[in-house]
């Protein structure tokens, strides 16, 4: 009978281990921690809209927390209490505003508007609930700036078409009429141009075809070329480094020497210049060469008149 005692206390231990883990199972399930450390507010609503616990408390579109608990209170007013990280800080005279997740689920969030209050509201301190617009005001304000943004641009596109029948009067209508007969007669031009080019097609590729054999011989010839050039280059260098300033240094004295002589000749005072100036003295020296022409001529005629030989020595003239 003693055992029996103990069977009991651990049935009931294992029982009360077994509500308290499924309790704790529905609360997670439920998105609520089991060892959680976020801080808990609460605010009242007059009518929640569908809100469910464990809706997302979001600021500025970021979710830092959930709705943990709903209760209707004794004056029909809805409280609801939600849990934020430990690391949002709310102000004072900050607003918890009922909005829809998205225009199609419909589903409900919190959506907490910080004040710039530098107070900070201690852990279950009360924030203001604001009730939320509706679908059609959720869609009005969020369609609103874009009908601002609709409306300036069909100002601004009835603007620049009044500014444009402006512009566009009878002559400027004529004027683009002109205009584009003009391009109409350039456009038939180009498709002749374009004809005759296809028509000299063969031509063109008989032209690519040398220009591709000339290729073909430049690059053959390569070798020579580089030869060619590099004698060239071995050219300039032997020019670049011949003396060319010493010779222009000779023939510029060379020159002069040449002057001076031109100039001596030509001054009659001088033996060079009396020769070439005195035409008496090339007369004489004319006669003088007839004559010893004439001897040598004589000379020639009659050697033994000027020249005598003898063998066995020669005797005296009588």
């Amino acid at each position: 009978m003693a055992g029996k005692p103990r069977n009991e206390i651990k049935i009931g231990l294992m029982v009360a281990i077994t509500i308290t883990l499924f309790i704790l199972g529905i609360n997670f399930l439920r998105g609520k921690g089991i060892f959680s450390s976020d801080k808990k507010y609460m605010t009242v609503y007059s009518d929640i809209q569908g809100l469910q616990e464990s809706a997302e408390v979001r600021m500025n579109g970021l979710k830092i927390g959930k709705v943990d608990k709903i209760e209707l209170q004794p004056d029909r007013k809805i409280k609801v209490e939600f849990l934020l990280g430990k690391e949002i800080k709310v102000s004072k005279g900050s607003v918890v505003q009922l909005a829809s997740a998205d225009l199609i689920s419909g589903t409900k969030i919190l959506t907490l508007e910080m004040s710039n209050d530098p107070t900070i509201l201690p852990e279950k301190s009360f924030i203001e609930g604001k009730e939320a617009e509706g679908l059609l005001g959720n869609l009005g304000s969020e369609v609103s700036p874009m009908l601002e943004t609709v409306k300036h641009t069909v100002v601004s596109l009835d603007t620049l078409l009044n500014t444009i029948n402006d512009i566009i009067n009878d002559d400027t209508r004529k004027h683009l009429n002109a205009s584009f007969a003009s391009l109409e007669v350039g456009l038939n031009q180009l498709s002749g141009l374009a004809t005759e080019l296809n028509k000299q097609s063969g031509e063109l590729a008989g032209v690519i075809k040398n220009a591709n054999s000339i290729t073909g011989n430049l690059a053959a010839n390569n070798a020579q070329i580089n030869n060619t050039l590099n004698n060239l280059q071995d050219f300039s260098a032997s020019l670049k480094n011949a003396p060319v300033q010493a010779t222009m240094d000779d023939l510029r004295k060379a020159a002069g020497d040449l002057q001076s002589l031109v100039a001596k000749a030509n001054n009659s005072n001088g033996s060079l210049g009396l020769l070439l100036n005195d035409k008496r003295l090339y007369n004489n020296l004319s006669t003088t060469l007839g004559t010893l022409d004439t001897l040598l001529g004589d000379v020639k005629a009659h050697p033994a008149k000027y020249i005598n030989v003898s063998v066995f020595g020669s005797k005296a003239r009588q």
